[in-house]
């Protein structure tokens, strides 16, 4: 929590992010709350003689309808046998929980259900329906006319042909009361009947209600897809990244998942598939939806109990995939909830693997939590309410929770990204820098063997100096490859006394420096180009010669110079000087690496031949 604390720009997206969800969240309960004024249905009937459409909005056809098991009965049978029905049913609801003479009623077998309904609305008005999947097949009449029809019913099992497919369908009534009248079967699932919702409106308020859970449901798999194939391009670029690959295949599958329990839309490209297919993906989405979350996790937070939980989970859920593949639709579903707890015993666990990381200092370990927190609360109220379980006001609440998890995955991620590719570059500037200190150490040693063969004390002085500067030379610690001015600078002086002790008054240094010398500048980047002036310009003319070495600080940089007065090079030379990886000039080259990957921009050189050579380059002040 401290890193948060200290982030301010973190701890301002994640507050934003709270008040916008509590800001939506708000306006789902305004919304339902608007819709819970419709008026209700009792005793199969309801009464809309008071209803006003644009005041009301859509009526949710939940409440007690009429249920006449095993018959499949039609406007007429119903209007002119005088046919009792079985009991009230409420719907929605799988009819297995509903009891006829004291007995539950299987899940396997077929029903009617009916609703009359009284409006103040003269005969001709339009209105529409909004439908979502029966179990398993049903035909929708008003009064004697089908208006709507998902499959085939059928009175057996032969018979039957399955089908989930949500529809908005319009109708016109032909009086100021009319009979919703549902035919269902089932023979494919271990759960029949009415088991969502269905919402009456005009025509106008069902087209904007299916648009929107269409462009809602379409927006959320668009976003899934687009980060699927942003992350799957990230690890085909950098395969050691998997945990960029299990996300990715994440959220591939929540897509299936999400569109299995709305609209269809993906499955629509498909018409000729299956239910009981359709039944099969379902419930191995699921299976793999926990797993690859358990994958994604163990990537980002390794530990014992992470291993432990991606070796046993995939042979619990290959035991699952078996049963789906070699028994029928109809006997594995009865198990929905061995199901349900395992995939959410496979979250839990992937939370516990989030808080152990979060518990090592993880920094983004709480904000996944966060997500994750989100998304199986929403979960759990989903699956509840999708079977009926409870009756929540809320409606459903994946949608939000799942673009929250995916917004904060995509945070956590990017900065995995970015701190990947800052731990490459340090790691490729560690490389250089190494390259950088042999050639210096190789000039240093060799000029205390020289110094030492006449002035022994002089050699011991130098030495306890040369010792100082390899103990901050050699701090790797530091990442960012960066050190105090003051720090170069010592760096600076100690190799130049070295070199002084050897040539005497063949080297002269002038230095001009700024009062601040406390700012942070690459280390190693000043001392080699003063050993190369030194080596390069001053040495080679036997009079030696003089170096001028100034720093000056501007509004936005700092300026170096490093100005000899030495042999100067060939232009050959000097153009050439940076294409070269071996032999003299590798540590300019080094250098004007280092400084481009950083900052951009490299060395400036200027020189002329007999007359010396001047390398200038700037390091921001930020």
């Amino acid at each position: 929590m401290k890193w948060i604390i200290k982030n301010k720009g973190i701890y301002r997206a994640i507050l934003f992010i709270i008040i916008l969800t509590t800001a939506l969240l708000i306006g789902v309960i305004r919304l339902l709350d608007n819709e819970n004024e419709s008026p209700s249905i009792q005793h199969g009937v309801l009464d809309l003689s008071n209803w006003n459409e644009k005041q009301n909005g859509l009526i949710s056809l939940c409440g007690e309808w009429e249920f006449y098991w095993q018959k499949l009965l039609s406007h007429d049978d119903l209007t002119y046998a005088n046919i009792k029905p079985d009991l009230l049913s409420k719907v929605p609801e799988v009819w297995n929980n509903y009891r006829i003479d004291g007995k539950s009623l299987p899940g396997q077998g077929y029903a009617t259900y009916r609703l009359h309904v009284i409006t103040g609305l003269p005969a001709g008005t339009g209105l529409g329906l909004k439908a979502y999947s029966f179990s398993s097949a049903y035909s929708l009449y008003i009064d004697g006319e089908l208006v709507a029809a998902n499959g085939k019913v059928s009175t057996d099992r032969s018979g039957e042909t399955g089908e989930y497919r949500p529809q908005a369908v319009y109708f016109k009534t032909t009086a100021k009361e009319f009979d919703i009248i549902v035919q269902v079967s089932n023979f494919n699932y271990a759960r029949g009947g009415f088991w969502n919702n269905l919402y009456l409106g005009s025509p106008k308020a069902i087209a904007l209600f299916n648009d929107h859970s269409t462009a809602e449901e379409t927006f959320i798999i668009g976003v899934l897809v687009i980060t699927a194939a942003l992350f799957l391009t990230v690890f085909i670029l950098v395969r050691s990244q998997k945990y960029s690959l299990y996300f990715a295949l994440l959220c591939l599958i929540i897509a299936i998942v999400l569109d299995m329990a709305g609209q269809f839309a993906l499955f629509s490209y498909f018409p000729g598939i299956s239910l009981k297919l359709v039944i099969f993906i379902w419930y191995s989405s699921f299976l793999w939806v926990a797993y690859f979350a358990l994958l994604y996790f163990h990537e980002l937070y390794r530990s014992r109990f992470s291993l432990i939980s991606v070796r046993i989970y995939p042979v619990v859920a290959a035991l699952f995939q078996i049963i789906f593949i070699f028994t029928d639709t109809a006997f594995y579903t009865q198990y929905v909830y061995l199901l349900d707890y395992f995939v959410i015993t496979g979250a839990i666990c992937s939370l516990i693997i989030v808080l152990i990381g979060a518990k090592k200092n993880n920094r983004a370990g709480w904000i996944n939590i966060t997500s994750m927190g989100i998304l199986l609360i929403s979960y759990v109220h989903d699956d509840l309410y999708w079977t009926n379980i409870i009756q929540s006001s809320f409606g459903e609440t994946i949608y939000i929770g799942l673009f929250l998890f995916i917004f904060l995955q995509i945070v956590i991620q990017a900065r995995r990204i970015r701190e990947y590719y800052d731990q490459k570059a340090a790691a490729e500037l560690a490389f250089l820098q190494a390259q950088i200190k042999p050639h210096f150490l190789y000039n240093a040693i060799n000029t205390f063997v020289s110094i030492s063969c006449y002035d022994v004390e002089q050699a011991k002085r130098l030495l306890i100096d040369f010792s100082n500067y390899l103990r901050h030379s050699f701090d790797f610690k530091d990442l960012s490859q960066l050190t105090p001015l003051k720090n170069e600078l010592e760096f600076v002086k100690a190799y130049l006394e070295i070199e002084k002790a050897r040539f005497e008054e063949r080297i002269e240094v002038v230095y001009y420096l700024p009062d601040d010398v406390e700012t942070r500048v690459p280390i190693l980047v000043l001392q080699p180009i003063v050993e190369n002036a030194v080596v390069h310009g001053i040495l080679p003319k036997d009079e030696g010669g003089r170096i001028e070495i100034r720093i000056e600080r501007g509004e936005t940089a700092l300026h170096f110079m490093v100005k000899d007065n030495g042999v100067g090079m060939e232009p050959e030379t000097k153009d050439n000087i940076f294409r070269r990886k071996f032999g003299s000039g590798v540590g300019l080259l080094n250098i004007d690496s280092r400084l481009k990957k950083l900052y951009g921009k490299g060395l400036q050189i200027n020189s002329t031949q007999g007359y010396g050579t001047e390398i200038t380059w700037c390091i921001p002040l930020k």
